[in-house]
């Protein structure tokens, strides 16, 4: 997660800029500037929602809560028009006229900023935009509702005594926020993508004595990245095994098919990427089979390999996999493509974890918390580069159901020797 330190860093120094103005006009104008070049050049730099977040989350508190004792508490409704006009021209507009409809009638500078600060989150959550965008707007609202709090003459009289109204109430609010979303995706990052302990009835890798490695890809099929990853696995000739999720697959029937037909793996990945821990039995089972359901309606064939979401599954769950007669196929080495950092990042983590065996995790849909969107254009961008960089050291590429092949053929050869 270099690339986003680099980015906070960046940010929160970028946000400490104070050029004393002493006009409001000019003052104003240098605050949107500030929340504008940061979010330009942190989308240069990593052109993904994450990189906007955290751009977004560093600016703001290097301007309204500097280190140095020289600036007082800062109003930032200026950098946050400028952060929302970088990440969205459309929406930055239609706040603005919002916001400046909303002061004009109830004449209360800071509530219309609060109000606007709602409106802006039902926005996106209605147009179903990306989660780190959701996160984005959601931090700005927080810190709208801190810097009407800044402003006790705004606050009427029956609502002033409220302990919920109480500033420092909200900053513990906004800091058990951040504590709780940066444990879980550390937990996500070094756990759950990164894989648990070896569990020996499972196949997390191949032979080691052997130079295959297998390339995977979960969450679609997305109508914009996945095509473009069966694009360059058809020009470097390479077949590769996709976990697929049954509602998408439903919804995308035609690129299942293209899956299907240049040659690939399918694998079920639950039929809404939820977490089998802790669903009940019947709600497993519904996720599973529904799942099997949808791709087997498209390609005329049950799919055999299946992946938990996360890596994580149940005791029922694993029982219920092998009564079905399903493979549960995890991974050795993880690219992070999830948190969509830049692809030569992605091609570090590869080349410097592969080995002989290796079943490598990527992604060519999923968000941060939903199962779609996201964006994977540096995973497109990477995967060339892998194929040749791996192809130059002499590895091979299959498909998870010939490395499952190749794992029984080569431990009954060892069976065989043992013997003697």
């Amino acid at each position: 997660m270099s690339s986003f330190v680099h980015i906070f860093v960046f940010s929160y120094c970028f946000g400490l800029i104070n050029l004393g103005f002493s006009e409001k006009y000019r003052a104003l104008m240098l605050d949107f500037l500030k929340g504008f070049i940061c979010v330009v050049l942190a989308s240069a730099y990593v052109n993904t929602g994450l990189s906007f977040l955290v751009s977004t989350i560093g600016v703001v508190i290097g301007h309204k809560w500097p280190v140095t004792s020289r600036f007082a508490e800062r109003d930032g409704e200026a950098v946050l028009l400028g952060i929302l006009l970088a990440t969205s021209t459309i929406i930055a507009v239609a706040c603005g006229l919002f916001f400046l409809i909303l002061k004009k009638t109830i004449k209360k500078h800071n509530i219309s900023i609060v109000i606007t600060g709602f409106m802006l989150v039902l926005v996106l959550l209605v147009l179903r935009k990306p989660d780190s965008l959701v996160f984005t707007g959601i931090f700005m609202l927080l810190i709208s509702m801190v810097q009407f709090l800044s402003h006790p003459e705004e606050i009427s009289k029956r609502l002033a005594g409220r302990w919920f109204l109480r500033k420092s109430v909200l900053l513990k609010i906004v800091l058990a926020v951040v504590i709780v979303v940066t444990a879980v995706l550390m937990f996500f990052n070094r756990y759950v993508y990164k894989g648990f302990g070896m569990q020996v009835d499972l196949i997390r890798n191949g032979p080691r004595e052997l130079k295959y490695v297998t390339l995977t890809f979960d969450d679609g099929p997305d109508p914009i990245y996945t095509p473009q990853i069966l694009d360059v696995l058809a020009e470097k000739d390479v077949k590769a095994t996709f976990f697929l999720v049954g509602n998408h697959a439903s919804k995308y029937p035609s690129i299942v098919e293209r899956i299907h037909t240049e040659g690939h793996s399918i694998g079920n990945h639950t039929n809404s990427h939820r977490s089998l821990v802790p669903l009940s039995k019947a709600a497993t089972y519904g996720e599973i089979m529904l799942a099997e359901e949808a791709i087997e309606a498209i390609t005329g064939e049950k799919p055999t390999l299946f992946r938990p979401p996360r890596g994580v599954y149940s005791k029922y769950a694993r029982e219920l996999l092998k009564d079905k007669r399903y493979t549960i196929v995890l991974w050795d080495v993880s690219s992070q493509d999830w948190e969509e950092t830049r692809h030569t990042d992605i091609v570090k983590n590869i080349m410097n974890r592969t080995q002989p065996g290796s079943i490598m995790l990527f992604h060519d849909s999923g968000n941060v918390i939903s199962s779609s969107g996201g964006n994977r254009s540096n995973t497109v961008k990477a995967l060339p580069v892998i194929i040749d960089g791996l192809i130059e050291r002499g590895y091979s590429f299959i498909t998870i159901d010939e490395m499952i092949i190749l794992k029984g053929l080569f431990e009954a050869e060892e069976g065989l020797f043992e013997d003697y």
